[in-house]
């Protein structure tokens, strides 16, 4: 039983990490997913599972030897932070869980690694429109995500370069 205490223990406090980092901190750091699909499970799994994990809680901190009085003012201030959260995670919704950067133009391709790229890119809110415009250099990083430069394309070596000009993700009629 005690095992079992110490795998939930340790695996809510890294999941609440991971979603604590995931809403704050992941936002300034220059690495995103690749594919926004993956962005959006992501997040889901994060807005669903963060009042989950707060209740899993539950398991480790409520204790026996502890007086009745403190096992009842943890476990309700726990459903009351859990309740919180979870209102919480409906204006959150909108603003990590329906956008996603998408290629809009792929503009310049890298002579030596095709795999980098300089694209044009709009912030896709599905039913809600587009909202800002970027212009980056994509360039893969670990699999599942990319590296994101801005970058000014009137500045740069063109000589590195080979100008491709395809159409992105967003199909224009």
């Amino acid at each position: 039983m005690k095992q079992i205490k110490q795998l939930f223990k340790w695996s809510t406090l890294l999941f609440i990490a991971i979603a604590i980092y995931g809403l704050t901190f992941a936002s300034v750091v220059p690495i995103e997913f690749a594919d926004w699909h993956h962005m959006h499970l992501f997040y889901d799994i994060i807005l669903q599972g963060l009042p989950l994990a707060l209740l899993l809680t539950l398991v480790w901190t409520i204790k026996k030897k502890r007086p009745l009085k403190t096992n009842v003012s943890i476990g309700a201030l726990t459903l009351l932070l859990t309740v919180t959260v979870f209102f919480g995670m409906f204006f959150l919704m909108f603003s990590f869980g329906f956008g996603a950067w998408v290629n809009e133009n792929i503009i310049y391709q890298n002579k030596e690694n095709t795999k980098i790229t300089i694209n044009k890119q709009i912030w896709d809110v599905g039913a809600f429109g587009y909202g800002g415009q970027r212009t980056v250099k994509l360039t893969p990083f670990l699999g599942p995500w990319i590296y994101i430069e801005h970058i000014d394309t009137s500045k740069m070596d063109k000589t590195k370069w080979t100008l491709v000009q395809q159409q992105g993700e967003v199909k224009t009629p």
